[in-house]
């Protein structure tokens, strides 16, 4: 059975939410899965701080920054500073509450211009960005290449119109588990794998992620361990392979050392 190389997307507690797991747990749970890493998502703060103090990898945990509204330009630096290399588009609006088609904060021109001068590289992952955030994220990270690179998140839900603008601007898609098994309200079912190939027919870079965490999932390299065997079974697993585990290790060689990303 397949299992992720890198989780690039988890969320670990604490949080708002309920989690499986807290920092070490889950590290300990990628540890024993053979996970090489993992980057920590928080809907409520930046993580590099919590990564830090977790035991030195492999597996390695990665912290990441969020626009989420509580966040100042500052913060988002500072974190930067301490180690993350993810830095989230907002996924919660002003009350705190789950919310998507959100828009950037008002101190991006700043941020943008402030991260185009780092010496090392980052992701930008949209999140839960509204089309015009995605489209800002992906020039930005044009401007930049190969320092910066777009993640388009959730690209199951992508509009195909918007995929292909975005893809022509050297976007990654991220299409994840978790809202293939519990799709997102008022969005239709679509197939992982269909979607996924047809972007990489195109050229695109296309990797899996979990976006696991949730308590109600369970530990959530189990979670992805039987969701990529179903995958593999049902398509073969030669695609599973390359989307889950040599794209997610290459995509972590663009952020980390190579012999931390191998």
């Amino acid at each position: 059975m397949s299992q992720l190389s890198w989780d690039l997307h988890l969320h670990p507690a604490p949080s708002a939410t309920p989690r499986w797991g807290d920092g070490l747990q889950i590290w300990e749970a990628a540890r024993d899965a053979g996970v090489r890493g993992f980057v920590w998502k928080s809907h409520e703060e930046h993580t590099a701080k919590r990564c830090l103090a977790l035991p030195p990898g492999p597996p390695t945990a990665i912290g990441s920054a969020s626009l989420n509204a509580w966040a100042t330009l500052d913060s988002v630096m500072e974190a930067v500073a301490l180690g993350a290399r993810w830095i989230w588009g907002p996924s919660r609006d002003s009350d705190g509450r789950l919310a998507w088609d959100l828009a950037l904060p008002p101190w991006w021109p700043e941020l943008r211009s402030a991260i185009a001068t780092l010496p090392h590289s980052v992701v930008l992952a949209t999140s839960h960005l509204d089309a015009a955030g995605r489209l800002e994220f992906a020039r930005a990270a044009a401007e930049r290449n190969p320092t910066i690179r777009c993640s388009v998140t959730h690209s199951l839900y992508l509009p195909a119109k918007e995929a292909t603008a975005l893809s022509e601007l050297g976007c990654a898609f991220e299409f994840d588990l978790y809202t293939t098994v519990y799709p997102v309200p008022d969005c239709p079912p679509a197939d992982l794998l269909a979607r996924a190939e047809s972007l990489r027919e195109t050229g695109s870079f296309v990797y899996i992620t979990s976006d696991a965490g949730q308590a109600h999932v369970g530990n959530p390299f189990a979670f992805s361990k039987r969701c990529l065997s179903d995958l593999a079974d049902k398509h073969g697993g030669n695609l599973v392979d390359e989307l889950a585990v040599r794209n997610p290790t290459r995509l972590v060689g663009m952020v980390l050392p190579a012999e931390v990303a191998r």
